[in-house]
């Protein structure tokens, strides 16, 4: 018998150091009747649900404000098992002996408003705590490219396009460059913002075109997340492939002109020495001389 009731003080004491461990752990929100929390997507929350109450807790849920007439339950506990919302099972837990709730997981769609609900064992008083919840998600890091406007020549303008995807909420492209540009230096060509029909998640991209009256360094950022800077509009003439077209036509130009020119020359002499080998008039009479006379 000695040895069960220190098993139960055992218990009773485990039961307290529970208790102390959850008091001393929860989020201590006095008489505010609200409460904003911040999240990032796939990462974890907790969702507290403290109304500074003494005695035993009989009763606490967490709902999730999807429609004014439909709630959807995150999680809780009573005298009788609550079943989660299909849109949080297995992405929560709660603890009875503490008033919170364990999100998992985190996602776009779970960004809202929720109620927190409790009652006091033989206290009619029903609490409700409001919890607004923000869900933030990091931009990839800003990826830059740049179309010259002629070809590899920077000397006229180029297209600047900045994009960044994963992001939430919806975020601008903002460029930077140095020196700064005023605002007769660029031209707005294209902006999107491209929501995911699953994960909710944005992907941004804006389009400039730049004048090049000067060299500049570029970066753009997308919230938080900074691209690497650039150099552009490179004033010194470097030579484009159209000029290699031009010389090599010019070359095809000249050797055909120098081809017809000494095939003009070779008929020309090949024509002086046939006139010069032509038997003469006079070589024709001498052979009509020497031929043998007759006689009567």
């Amino acid at each position: 018998m000695m040895q069960g009731l220190i098993q139960m003080s055992f218990l009773a004491c485990c039961c307290m150091l529970s208790r102390f461990v959850c008091q001393a752990s929860r989020p201590q929100l006095g008489n505010k009747t609200q409460e904003e929390v911040h999240a990032e997507v796939g990462g974890h929350v907790r969702l507290p649900c403290n109304h500074q109450v003494q005695g035993r807790l009989e009763l606490m849920y967490m709902q999730k404000t999807l429609t004014k007439s439909h709630p959807a339950l995150v999680n809780g506990y009573h005298a009788k098992n609550i079943s989660p919302h299909a849109m949080f099972k297995g992405r929560t837990t709660v603890d009875p002996n503490c008033t919170w709730v364990d999100l998992s997981d985190v996602r776009v769609k779970d960004e809202g408003k929720y109620e927190c609900i409790i009652r006091i064992h033989d206290a009619k008083e029903v609490k409700t705590l409001i919890l607004n919840l923000k869900v933030t998600a990091n931009y990839s890091d800003p990826v830059v490219t740049v179309t010259h406007s002629n070809g590899s020549d920077s000397s006229r303008g180029c297209l600047v396009t900045c994009s960044s995807s994963g992001g939430y909420p919806n975020a601008r492209v903002e460029f930077n460059s140095l020196p700064k540009m005023n605002r007769t230096h660029w031209m707005e060509e294209n902006e999107s913002s491209v929501q995911n029909p699953v994960t909710a998640l944005y992907a941004v991209s804006r389009s400039v075109y730049i004048n090049c009256s000067r060299p500049l360094k570029l970066s753009c950022t997308v919230g938080g997340a900074m691209s690497q800077q650039l150099e552009i509009c490179n004033t010194e003439h470097h030579p484009g492939p159209y000029h290699f077209d031009a010389i090599i036509i010019t070359a095809s130009v000249l050797t055909a002109i120098l081809f017809i020119l000494v095939l003009a020359i070779m008929v020309k002499k090949r024509k002086s020495v046939t006139v010069t080998g032509t038997p003469g008039v006079e070589a024709g009479t001498d052979q009509h001389e020497l031929h043998p006379l007759t006689t009567h």
